[in-house]
């Protein structure tokens, strides 16, 4: 039967398949600069905007550059002999190796080990390209691997070098301590060169064991951590771990590394 206005559409079938809804669009996303600012006040949104761009080139570049102003200074402002002198000072090991050398070539070897130390200040950034590297792909594993993430290894590296950036406060604090200090060779450059841990009250020729604990409880470090942890949650693309279990096991990551680097120090020391 045919209405006045035309034929009648038949009804639909029972077997249709439901319409479903268009996917909201993505928004533009966060600029670098967005990016970089919210590291500091709203650093999930860093990290979640990486699933949409895994770049990792600028905050890495802001790190770099101000780890080679803190490389200049320190060149600048430190003697590399006597630096080198106080870490051979420190460390039992060198001073028996040194004690088997005629004083010529304990003067050959003292003005080696300063080029290098001089050269090591130099290459700061890529020192600091090679450790987020390794980082990146350690916590690449233990997120995908035990909790199950899927964070690819690109936006492994946005997490870590995002999550850096906060060092850049650590490295001009740095920087005007060796160019406001009296005597620049007092700081202890590769050790605790500022009161940001319990470490550094502490004498480091004394307890090693409460010495390496204490100096691990640095602010900035715990920071890094925290920023690290939430960076793996959010990054994550389907299976996501929680903020708190995502902090805990970088927190568990950053424990055992320290215990490592304990070890090492107590056999050779």
């Amino acid at each position: 039967m045919s209405s006045p206005t035309g034929p009648t559409p038949p009804p639909p079938s029972p077997y249709s398949p439901p319409v479903q809804a268009a996917p909201e669009p993505m928004g533009p996303g966060l600029s670098e600069g967005q990016r970089l600012t919210n590291v500091f006040f709203a650093p999930t949104k860093t990290f979640e905007d990486l699933k949409r761009n895994p770049s990792w080139w600028v905050p890495f570049i802001v790190s770099a550059v101000f780890g080679l102003i803190v490389g200049i200074v320190t060149v600048q402002k430190v003697d590399m002999r006597q630096f080198a002198q106080q870490q051979i000072d420190k460390s039992p090991l060198a001073q028996r190796q040194l004690e088997q050398l005629t004083p010529e070539q304990r003067e050959q070897n003292l003005a080696v080990r300063a080029a290098i130390t001089k050269g090591t200040f130099y290459a700061i950034p890529v020192f600091q390209l090679i450790v987020g590297l390794i980082a990146a792909a350690v916590l690449m594993a233990v997120f995908n691997f035990i909790l199950g993430a899927e964070v690819s290894f690109a936006r492994a590296l946005g997490v870590v070098f995002y999550a850096s950036i906060p060092g850049v406060i650590r490295a001009i604090l740095l920087i005007i301590s060796l160019l406001t200090s009296s005597d620049p060779s007092t700081i202890d450059l590769a050790g605790n060169p500022m009161p940001t841990n319990p470490g550094f009250f502490l004498d480091p020729q004394g307890n090693k064991v409460l010495y390496s604990l204490a100096s691990a409880l640095d602010i900035f470090t715990i920071w890094y951590v925290v920023l690290l942890g939430l960076g793996f949650a959010a990054a994550s693309m389907n299976r996501k771990p929680s903020k708190g279990t995502g902090i805990a096991t970088v927190f568990v990551c950053y424990g055992i590394m320290v215990l490592i680097g304990l070890g090492f120090k107590l056999a050779f020391s």
